[in-house]
């Protein structure tokens, strides 16, 4: 790395570094000796002198009615860099809690399609916290297919739990009565039974409606609208009949 970009990446423009250099390699120099050796345009050397001035990197003299320019000790850089620093640290705390804000407002995902749902399923496998579902029915497994075959062998791999509150009726499907590690069921009466069912996964509540051809995902991001879920999901459970 050159000089020239060292002092870039400590915050300069290109154009301060290359007047600094020139002026540590002259000593002193008016603004023409400056304008020759660091090839920056006359033009732009007095904003680009008057900039290094106010970072403290240059200081000026006057002889024989000129005004001449000298380069302060590079250590001074050092001390610049620090100055930046603590601007952000006196920054920091605003930003966190603007950026804490930001994470707190809510966000909404349409998927549409069983590509689009596997996007909402993945979304939740990004979580990497136990998934509680309410309302299953098997229609998902029915509409995904192999997909949903895929996505459960991630998780399983991933160590992901699923707690899930089914209906009565799904007792005597097979496919979602086997052994499958890291997975619990319950279930309430039949007469509960709606097509569309609700997953929660750490921030995330996902509203699902398998309508066949129609499949779709609601995903709302927000961690206070997904506690308040999970509430309601060990409401049910604690009701719920294993």
């Amino acid at each position: 790395m050159t000089l020239e970009n060292t002092l870039s990446e400590a915050g300069l423009t290109k154009n301060e570094a290359k007047v600094y250099l020139a002026l540590i390699k002259l000593g002193s120099a008016n603004a023409a000796e400056i304008t020759k050796h660091s090839h920056v345009h006359r033009v732009n050397v007095y904003d680009v002198l008057e900039r290094l001035r106010e970072k403290g990197l240059i200081s000026t003299i006057m002889q024989a009615q000129k005004r001449i320019y000298e380069a302060a000790n590079p250590k001074q850089l050092i001390q610049l860099l620090k100055q930046k620093e603590e601007a952000i640290a006196l920054a920091l705390p605003q930003l966190e809690q603007e950026f804490k804000s930001k994470k707190e407002k809510q966000q909404v995902h349409h998927f549409f399609g069983t590509e689009g749902v596997m996007r909402a399923y993945h979304m939740m496998m990004e979580q990497n916290e136990t998934i509680y579902g309410i309302g299953g029915s098997g229609l998902n497994r029915k509409y995904l297919q192999h997909r949903h075959e895929m996505f459960n062998k991630e998780r399983i791999k991933k160590k992901i739990g699923v707690k899930a509150i089914y209906y009565e009726f799904t007792r005597e499907n097979k496919s979602l009565n086997s052994n499958e590690p890291y997975r619990e069921f319950r279930y309430i009466p039949n007469k509960f039974k709606t097509i569309g069912m609700v997953d929660i996964c750490g921030d995330l509540t996902v509203n699902l409606l398998p309508i066949e051809g129609n499949i779709m995902a609601i995903v709302i991001e927000n961690r206070i609208m997904a506690d308040t879920y999970r509430k309601f999901f060990d409401f049910m459970w604690q009701y719920a009949k294993e």
